[in-house]
């Protein structure tokens, strides 16, 4: 299907991404002692999970604006327009918010998700098994059917609350950052990205609470703990899209909550 073959093709974009082919960055980073920044620690306290089972979807889910607070927009095949309370988002559209703007999105498997100011988040796949009744994804209290949906955080903040997934039937949510991907099972989670016009910038997620893997661009998923956050400081090589990925100065700044 289309769906498959963009995520496919995404896939294989992130994992030429990693570069793990030197020991220092440019600007004299570590990459070694980076890539296990948290990470070992992580490991030792949650250990690898079992990988969900495939499933086939091919019906799309539904995702709405539920709020929006100043200059909030969508925008697919670089046709821009202001995003309204109530509007759909389709996948492969790019919601974007101003100076001292936010928006929340609610997702048909129950995920109710916040952009801050100044952020773009990219829908990159939703779809969703068939299921019955209509609740309000504000009321549901776990996902109603198999889902597969994959976000991807360009910049700014984020934060969600993710109602308990079918990980056993193969869903998954994923949160992309430049660092790698965030898979969310239940629970609340933040995630920031920072960037500058070169190139050079920041990313870092946290598990408030419930179940998580994060996996770093090139490597497995590993358990998340709650309450710890995973800081990367990220470069960026605006010729080839080449990622590199540094260990973070201790006094880099928290998700907003």
């Amino acid at each position: 299907s289309r769906s498959s073959a963009r995520l496919a093709a995404r896939e294989s974009r992130g994992k030429k991404l990693a570069r793990p082919d030197g020991a220092h960055t440019p600007t004299d980073v570590n990459i070694w002692r980076s890539l296990g920044f948290g990470l070992v620690a992580v490991i030792a306290c949650a250990g690898l999970r079992a990988q969900a089972p495939d499933v086939v979807l091919t019906r799309p889910g539904l995702i709405v604006i539920s709020s929006v607070s100043g200059e909030v927009s969508t925008a697919v095949a670089g046709q821009r327009r202001p995003a309204k309370v109530n509007d759909r988002v389709r996948v492969d559209a790019v919601v974007t918010t101003g100076r001292k703007s936010l928006a929340s999105l609610s997702f048909s498997n129950g995920v109710l998700l916040e952009l801050g100011p100044d952020a773009e988040l990219e829908i990159e796949e939703l779809l969703q098994a068939p299921f019955t009744g209509n609740a309000k994804p504000e009321t549901m209290k776990e996902e109603p059917s198999v889902s597969r949906t994959r976000v991807r955080l360009l910049r700014g903040d984020l934060r969600m609350v993710v109602k308990p997934l079918k990980v056993s039937g193969g869903s998954t949510f994923v949160v992309a950052v430049p660092a790698g991907n965030a898979r969310v099972a239940d629970g609340s989670f933040q995630a920031m990205v920072r960037m500058t016009e070169v190139g050079i910038g920041m990313c870092a997620i946290e598990l408030g609470r419930g179940s998580a893997e994060f996996e770093l661009l090139g490597g497995a998923y590993v358990g998340v703990p709650a309450g710890r956050r995973l800081a990367f400081a990220i470069e960026v090589d605006r010729s080839t899209g080449a990622v590199k990925i540094g260990e973070m100065p201790k006094e880099a700044p928290s998700p907003k909550k």
